[in-house]
């Protein structure tokens, strides 16, 4: 199990015992804004398979696959702000779910780590897929640096399958963070600097 950074808008560092800008620098990110998001395949809890090209990807609209933007959000069951911002991501889901398929891609505790899950989803009962990365293959491919995850971690992609948001913590609610960037991606045009978060 890799170690995880949990990360909190700077204005707190200063009252938390965590190491603050220091703790996200280093290797450049996997994923960039502007760029195509990896694509990936996740069992959720149910055990059915999600792709992500099944639901944002170049091209248009098939009989069988509609085109949407997709919201990845990255947490444990451990993590404190991940829990505290749930709220924000559902609140996120109840008005756009129209047009962004939410979907949460959890970790796992090194111990007990999917009972703690299942009591966690049937305690909260998320309205939306959540996926589980038990061997975080999805995790490194977005979310690794070096040899820690960094959580909560947030993505916005577009229906094209373009990143347009990446977000390490909130330092406001959701909707307001991502307002800028669900913009951007609804005209196509290129994510602004402010799109990246940390």
């Amino acid at each position: 199990m890799r170690s995880v950074i949990v990360v909190v808008p700077v204005i707190f560092a200063a009252s938390l015992l965590i190491a603050g800008p220091q703790a996200v620098a280093g290797p450049k990110p996997k994923v960039e804004v502007g760029k195509a998001a990896p694509d990936f395949f996740l069992r959720d809890v149910q055990g059915i398979m999600h792709k992500l090209s099944d639901v944002a990807f170049k091209g248009k609209d098939t009989s069988w696959k509609k085109k949407k933007k997709v919201l990845l959000d990255f947490f444990r069951t451990d993590c404190k702000p991940c829990m505290k911002e749930f709220p924000e991501v559902v609140a996120f889901h109840n008005k756009h779910k129209d047009k962004v398929q939410v979907m949460m891609i959890a970790l796992l505790e090194e111990e007990e780590g999917r009972e703690k899950l299942n009591q966690w989803l049937e305690k909260t009962k998320p309205p939306f897929p959540v996926l589980v990365d038990a061997y975080e293959t999805v995790a490194k491919k977005y979310i690794l640096k070096g040899d820690t995850v960094s959580l909560p971690s947030i993505f916005l992609i577009d229906e094209d399958g373009i990143v347009r948001a990446s977000l390490e913590g909130l330092s406001k609610d959701l909707e307001s963070e991502l307002a800028g960037s669900m913009a951007s991606a609804s005209s196509s045009s290129a994510p602004s600097p402010s799109a990246t978060k940390k």
